[in-house]
């Protein structure tokens, strides 16, 4: 062979090793002395709402939201993210060899705005089951009977026409200032009780002649019990792992994420002592369903989802807090006084809606508040 050739040949030789070599680096690879050999390393991306807030990787400033954090080793990672005005988030993080992993934060501010969202008076608050109305009775005044708010998602607080409180009932017919509020499943009706009377109402308009279905009710209450049951049976028979849809089925309480990716669960039901006495409710878990993991919850007198399945309200004694799915995280939004332990969350997870009182001259009676969560 010519000398020419095996230049050739070699040159050709190193190209592809350093080609090679380049790949290896560009995927994040990198060689070991401890180990003495290549090993591969990982990412860890990172975006938080609201953004350009501060990431520290083991106790050092890395870099801010959203971004990418690429070359490091397999191993887990404390991660906390800062923004100033905002509650701290940490976790444990695990990066694998060659895996993106993703972190999506939200930081809830430090102090939160509590505003006004009625001035007439509420009384027993209820939330449909899709969890975009709200029907309630205000009490006394020229407005009085029952109201409903259907919440619209993405909205600003001035609200739109359409997402306005609308009546109705009015207590010209029978006095609804007493009444009990209960939602059909389809959440298109509200039956309020009144006494030995029962009136069906349709959500989106005024009911200006209630019609009263006390001889069907058994028969409606069945019909919406069974639509209910129908719902979580066709949800748990989607649960591919028989493992987790057995969890599902045998299960006395089973919350769903709005998404149906996970589920909330507690194997007994809530007992009438605990009911009673207001005392805090613990063995709730969350099951990713498709990560196939498990989480305990930090016990509470109330957990309920927020809209965006990433977090769970748990109302304690005269406070609110937010917790990550996975039951770490703890931030307490509100701590004061709050009536029932009434707490739910807005379709589009920027605020939480509470009935308080805070007598001024003007109001004097409990009003829904809102909590700013964004």
């Amino acid at each position: 062979m010519s000398k020419r050739f095996i230049i050739t040949v070699v040159t050709l030789l190193v190209i592809v090793m350093a080609a090679g070599v380049a790949i290896f680096l560009a995927k994040g690879y990198t060689f070991s002395p401890a180990e003495k050999r290549i090993v591969g390393t990982g990412i860890i991306t990172v975006s938080s709402q609201p953004d350009s807030a501060s990431v520290y990787i083991d106790g050092h400033l890395t870099t801010a939201t959203n971004a990418t954090i690429s070359s490091l080793s397999p191993k887990q990672y404390s991660v906390r993210i800062i923004k100033e005005g905002f509650i701290p988030w940490e976790k444990q993080i695990t990066v694998k060899e060659g895996l993106v992993t993703e972190v999506k934060v939200t930081l809830f501010p430090a102090i939160p705005t509590i505003y006004p969202l009625t001035f007439t008076g509420v009384l027993n608050p209820v939330l449909s089951p899709d969890g975009d109305k709200l029907a309630y009775l205000v009490p006394s005044g020229k407005k009085a009977g029952v109201w409903v708010w259907t919440m619209a998602k993405n909205q600003p607080i001035a609200f739109t026409r359409s997402s306005e409180p609308h009546q109705i009932a009015t207590n010209a017919v029978t006095d609804f200032s007493k009444a009990a509020l209960r939602w059909s499943a389809d959440s298109k009706q509200v039956l309020a009780t009144v006494s030995n009377n029962n009136y069906l109402l349709e959500f989106d308009r005024l009911n200006s002649e209630p019609r009263d279905i006390t001889p069907v009710l058994a028969a409606t209450i069945k019909s919406w019990e069974e639509d209910q049951k129908s719902k979580n049976a066709s949800a748990t028979a989607g649960i591919i792992d028989p493992g987790l849809r057995q969890v599902a089925s045998s299960s006395a309480i089973v919350r769903w994420s709005p998404d149906e990716t996970k589920m909330m669960v507690r194997k007994n039901p809530v007992s009438e002592k605990e009911s009673s006495n207001g005392s805090l409710l613990a063995d709730f878990k969350v099951y990713d369903l498709e990560d196939k993991k498990e989480y305990s919850l930090p016990a509470a007198r109330s957990h309920a989802w927020l809209p965006d399945s990433r977090h769970i309200i748990l109302v304690e004694e005269s406070a609110i807090s937010v917790v990550d799915f996975d039951g770490t995280n703890k931030a307490v939004i509100f701590a004061g006084s709050f009536l029932d332990n009434f707490v739910f969350p807005w379709p589009d997870s920027s605020r939480l809606v509470i009935i308080s009182s805070f007598p001024t001259p003007t109001a004097s009676e409990p009003n829904l508040y809102g909590i700013n969560l964004k």
